[in-house]
């Protein structure tokens, strides 16, 4: 795992960008490379500051350009005292396996004055993994010892991404900020939401029995099954 973080500071606050390469959820034939970045803003100033909004810049290997700009970051403003720090992760696609991102949040300071902390330029690239991936890959068969269910991975998200009751139906509040698996379990016809840290590899390789296995795979390599192009919005036409 590569560790060259690309870090900014403007005025107190701190940004570090890392990035990382999603292979599953890419399609280099039809020109399309997914890419998940992480940023941390610090404040290491002696006032408080909100993000109010963003802007990038982000530019592929083909000299492409592209200019996002909004309110907040995924949907939050985050104010920071002196000392903390705000992560998130979010998504970018590319039509090369190669590009750059760069920009500025505005910050707004508690006697009404505003400022832009710079983001720095960082890379999206093939070859780049910034931090860890997710520890599970689609088509895997695991078990849910909590729940005491065995499945297959259909689906994650990096980070929860889910409607908001689904986590507070949950007796065990795990973290949001790690990967979530959509599973497919075994003998139902249910399909779980579910945290990284619930779940472990199956070494049980008999059979699984779900309505959807069909829908969503095309037969077992031996490992695991082999995910096809199927996507849920399909499943809804089905």
């Amino acid at each position: 795992m590569q560790t060259d973080l690309k870090i900014a500071t403007s005025q107190g606050i701190e940004v570090t960008a890392r990035s990382i390469y999603l292979e599953e959820y890419s399609k280099p034939s039809e020109a399309r490379f997914l890419f998940c970045y992480k940023i941390t803003i610090s404040n290491k100033s002696e006032q408080k500051v909100k993000l109010l909004n963003r802007r990038w810049l982000i530019i592929d290997s083909n000299s492409k350009e592209e200019e996002v700009t909004g309110a907040g970051v995924v949907g939050q403003q985050p104010e920071l005292e002196p000392g903390q720090s705000h992560e998130y992760l979010s998504f970018c696609t590319l039509e090369t396996n190669f590009g750059t991102m760069e920009g500025h949040y505005e910050m707004l300071l508690d006697d009404g004055s505003t400022f832009f902390a710079q983001i720095p330029r960082f890379y999206l690239a093939e070859t780049l993994n910034q931090f860890d991936k997710p520890k599970y890959r689609r088509g895997q068969i695991i078990t849910n010892e909590q729940e005491e269910y065995r499945g297959i991975i259909t689906d994650y998200d990096m980070y929860f991404m889910n409607d908001e009751e689904i986590y507070n139906k949950s007796k065990y509040k795990p973290a949001k900020d790690k990967p979530w698996y959509y599973v497919l379990i075994d003998g139902t016809n249910a399909i779980s939401y579910v945290a990284e840290e619930h779940l472990q590899v199956d070494d049980n390789q008999e059979d699984l029995e779900h309505p959807l296995l069909d829908f969503f795979f095309d037969g077992f390599d031996g490992q695991k099954y082999i995910r096809n192009n199927k996507t849920w919005d399909e499943l809804k036409q089905a």
